[in-house]
């Protein structure tokens, strides 16, 4: 099916999610610092620092999943309400036939779905968001502390006794 049928936000899903299918493809995930091939810390697998691109935190991502999250929690509420306008006037037009019981139950089951997403995607931006600041105020204090550790810009040879 062609993602054109899909409203933009999940399009943007749909597009990372290949994005990570080719990723995964390309090799296995590792830590950066473990150095062999598939991190680039280290010289050669030998243990050494990893670069520093491999160890800056970025809010970018914590920041989109919010906000995918609320264009979620926006459609569902949308859709929920869409639902329930297309079937005013149902229950009055089917009376006294079976189906009318079966179809106001699921109507009633999807409408309780949705409210569920609705509410878990709510729940969940502000979390999303806050987990980027976390691990940005984590970083900065890392940061400050790691300055303050003394370290001569030269290493010095042991001393013969």
């Amino acid at each position: 099916m062609a993602t054109e049928a899909y409203s933009e936000s999940w399009r943007e899903l749909i597009d990372l999610a290949g994005q990570e299918r080719q990723s995964a493809a390309s090799g296995p995930m590792s830590l950066a610092s473990a150095g062999g091939s598939g991190g680039s810390g280290g010289s050669g697998g030998s243990g050494g620092a990893a670069s520093r691109s491999d160890l800056e935190h970025s809010d970018g991502p914590w920041t989109t999943a919010a906000g995918v999250a609320e264009a979620l929690r926006t459609s569902t509420t949308t859709a929920k309400s869409r639902l329930t306008s297309a079937h005013t006037g149902v229950t009055a037009a089917t009376e006294g036939l079976a189906s009318s019981g079966v179809l106001k139950s699921v109507l009633t089951s999807w409408e309780d779905r949705l409210s569920s997403v609705r509410d878990e995607c709510g729940s969940l931006a502000p979390k999303l968001r806050q987990v980027g600041k976390d691990l940005g105020e984590r970083d900065t204090k890392v940061k400050s502390s790691l300055r303050e550790i003394n370290t001569p810009s030269e290493p010095s040879e042991p001393k013969e006794k």
